[in-house]
């Protein structure tokens, strides 16, 4: 360490050096905090000079963020688990159950979390706001951070986004009289604590109950009574009647002693702190600068010395970003929120606005030319009601002797800031609007169009998502800490043993973390599209893709991932087509006839039935690459099952590459049986000179006996297969036709009743008008 971070009076001036850094930014942030929190366009001052009678925040830019955070929530709360665990370690056929079971039971446990669920909802208003999210943990154990604000966390000017170039940190912190005395005299006390000057501070806030709640105490003061007080009040030493203790986290990278991490160091704030009881010496401010003298072990109120407390800055604090800033290299202090996109076109649409109503009341008001004084009491008395009389010294003025506003321009000016507005929050916002111009248009046209106004949105969550992962990581590592404090922790792993995950196995480097992503980066309008394409080509991929596919929109729809994962359960288990091709394949090696399925998936129900071809040729090759004709025969009658299948599975277009590609692997398999085949045949005319019966003759004989018998049966079969084909393809034609016919009336009614509501409105207007 270039610094000597040893020293309280130095770091009490880096971080006050910080702190004065950071308070033009903090500035402009709280500009953004009181127009997004609904504070009036105009100051009081302004208001008491012009003359401002209409001050109101009409919370535009309030609703632009509550949709922009609402999307951050779907993208990240909506899927049923936070992230997906894998590992490469162990038995491979256990990895994916071993995987399920872990990624499960942390999910049920982060889910369950109100306090992560709100650290989580902090993240995302302060990511919307401020475009920065951070977030620390209060111990090593703790798996669930806790979110502080932007202006807590303390860090250099030109500090990359990517923390490469940050040597330290701070962490500004507000401990009440409980909290601090439960970090510092707990059952797994840090020995970093220092109880000397813990016990002064908790003796200061003490004296300072005691001036609220009075002296009626008949102790006096005595380390064991002051205890037990705080013991038996605690709820009191907690509440924001009393003065928190105010302290600079500081934590700094070293690399000395052939070890890198990072250490610990807390002081108390001495501008905030009390001089006397708080932290006993000055930090410079009343002695001078040139009073700093040699290091005193009472000033530090925690200090790690050269022990390492954490390897990487993810172990301490995370952050997340929402950066839309245009200009690189990116850096913490020039991050630029949607917040910051929106203020200055909202700040000004407020004021606007107020000006436009103020038009409007001014429009609404009497006016009357008057000569005298006495014209004006005349008037004042002047009571204007159905047949009143008016004096002929008082004359109205009328509407065209009087200031115009130019109605034409201020439509035009808050027209052209609610296009600003619109463009500027297009992809945080719900757009329910895709045909302005009353043209139907196609999914694809609405896909693109979304894609476009959810583009900038976009770059804002996919950092959110890059940076969440390091979260996820340093969670993981909590869950997985061996002797953890952490209940929570202690539970996770108990249930992992329980469920048969081996103990090796809860190891952090054994794991892998993929941050789960919703579809359509939380647009509702977006997932939806996506979901109906992936429905649409389904049939293309894997049995296995296809169920991911199914979940995946399933929760599309019904935004739940209970009931999407009741619906199609997550953990693999063999379907009906499987099972019922292993049935059939065993019925068709021993001669007998199996007839085609219905309701199964055709094409997974085939290539299971070659699977188990493949099986029987390999044992086969193993016993001399020969075959016997019981198995020849058993072979031919299942490569005859997938022949029907793929005649069936080739009329379904969105099937045709999977039946190509099923056709091709069974006419592999079809030429390893010829070979076996020509083989037997040949054997069998080499041991054919015994005086019995010819053993080919008779295997054909038999073979043309099934072969016919099965004919006979098949063509039954088909006939009662299309048949039925035909019946359930006639039946949806006329399910198709009654939807169609149910949408036509739902959308006439909803026209309908736009058009009515339309001439009501246009009614009303007239009679207004009039």
């Amino acid at each position: 360490m270039s610094f000597n971070f040893d020293d309280a009076r130095l770091l009490d001036a880096l971080c006050y050096d910080l702190k004065l850094g950071d308070f033009p930014r903090a500035q402009n942030r709280a500009l953004l905090n009181n127009l997004y929190n609904g504070f009036p366009p105009y100051t009081e001052q302004e208001v008491q000079e012009n003359q401002i009678e209409v001050n109101v925040n009409f919370l535009e830019g309030t609703r632009l963020l509550h949709d922009a955070r609402a999307q951050y929530t779907q993208a990240f709360l909506k899927p049923g688990k936070f992230f997906s665990l894998q590992t490469d370690y162990g038995a491979q056929h256990k990895r994916s159950e071993y995987s399920a079971i872990t990624t499960r039971e942390m999910s049920k446990i982060m889910k369950r979390s109100l306090k992560y669920f709100e650290q989580m909802r902090s993240k995302f208003g302060s990511l919307v706001l401020h475009g920065i999210a951070p977030a620390v943990w209060e111990n090593e154990d703790k798996w669930c951070n806790k979110s502080i604000g932007v202006e807590d966390a303390l860090v250099p000017s030109n500090t990359l986004v990517g923390f490469d170039n940050l040597p330290f940190f701070v962490v500004y912190r507000s401990f009440t009289g409980y909290e601090l005395g439960k970090l510092a005299a707990g059952r797994h006390r840090d020995p970093g604590w220092n109880m000397r000057l813990v016990k002064r501070c908790l003796k200061w806030v003490d004296s300072q109950a005691t001036a609220l709640m009075g002296t009626n105490w008949p102790e006096i003061w005595s380390p064991e009574k002051m205890a037990e007080r705080v013991k038996g009040d605690g709820g009191f030493y907690a509440t924001d009647q009393l003065p928190t203790i105010d302290c600079f986290d500081i934590y700094v990278h070293d690399d000395s002693d052939k070890e890198s991490g990072w250490v610990r160091r807390i002081i108390l704030d001495s501008w905030s702190t009390p001089q006397s009881e708080g932290s006993g010496f000055s930090m410079g401010r009343r002695e001078g600068l040139g009073s700093i003298s040699r290091v005193k072990e009472d000033d530090f109120l925690y200090s790690s010395g050269t022990r390492k407390i954490a390897d990487s800055m993810q172990n301490i604090i995370s952050f997340q970003f929402a950066d839309l800033s245009a200009v690189a290299p990116f850096r913490y202090h020039s991050v630029r929120s949607l917040g910051f996109l929106l203020y200055a076109v909202c700040h000004m649409q407020n004021r606007l606005r107020c000006k436009f109503n103020e038009s409007v009341f001014e429009a609404l008001m009497q006016y009357f030319r008057v000569k005298t004084m006495d014209d004006v009491q005349r008037a004042l008395k002047l009571d204007l009601v159905n047949r009143g009389f008016i004096d002929d010294t008082i004359t109205p003025v009328p509407a065209d002797q009087r200031w115009q506003v130019n109605s034409g321009l201020v439509e035009l000016g808050l027209n052209e800031n609610r296009n600003l507005i619109s463009e500027n929050a297009a992809g945080a916002t719900q757009n329910t609007n895709f045909s302005r111009d009353r043209v139907e248009k196609t999914r694809f046209q609405v896909m693109a169009e979304v894609n476009a106004g959810t583009s900038m949105l976009s770059a804002g969550l996919m950092q959110a998502y890059q940076y969440y992962a390091h979260e996820c990581r340093e969670i993981k590592r909590r869950f997985m800490k061996k002797n953890s404090t952490d209940p929570e922790v202690r539970e996770f792993r108990l249930n992992c043993l329980r469920r048969g995950v081996p103990e090796e196995l809860l190891s952090a480097e054994l794991w892998e973390v993929d941050p789960e992503r919703v579809m359509g980066a939380g647009n509702k309008t977006l997932e939806m599209a996506i979901a109906e394409q992936l429905m649409q080509y389904r049939p293309l991929y894997d049995p296995s893709a296809q169920r991911s596919i199914l979940r995946d929109v399933t929760m599309a729809i019904t935004d739940d991932p209970a009931r999407a994962e009741n619906l199609v359960p997550e953990e693999t288990t063999i379907s009906g087509s499987v099972k019922l091709a292993e049935a059939d394949s065993g019925a068709l090696m021993q001669g007998l006839i199996a007839s085609l399925p219905d309701g199964v998936n055709l094409n997974e129900y085939a290539e299971h039935i070659m699977v188990e071809m493949a099986v029987v040729i390999k044992k086969a090759q193993a016993s001399g690459n020969m075959a016997s004709p019981q198995q020849l025969a058993g072979l031919q009658a299942m490569a005859g099952q997938v022949s029907k299948v793929l005649e069936v599975t080739s009329k379904d277009d969105t099937a045709k590459e999977v039946t190509k590609r099923l056709a091709d692997e069974l006419n592999q398999l079809m030429n390893l049986m010829k070979g076996f085949a020509q083989r037997l045949a040949q054997a069998a005319k080499q041991n054919g000179n015994g005086g019995g019966p010819d053993a080919k003759a008779m295997a054909d004989l038999r073979a043309k006996q099934m072969e016919s018998q099965s004919k006979i049966q098949l063509q039954r079969e088909s006939h009662a297969q299309r048949m039925a084909q035909r019946q359930v393809q006639f039946e949806h034609e006329m399910d198709q036709q009654r939807q169609r016919d149910h949408m036509e009336v739902t959308t006439q009614a909803v026209k309908d009743g736009l058009d009515i509501a339309k001439s009501r409105l246009s009614s009303m207007n007239e009679g207004g008008e009039k």
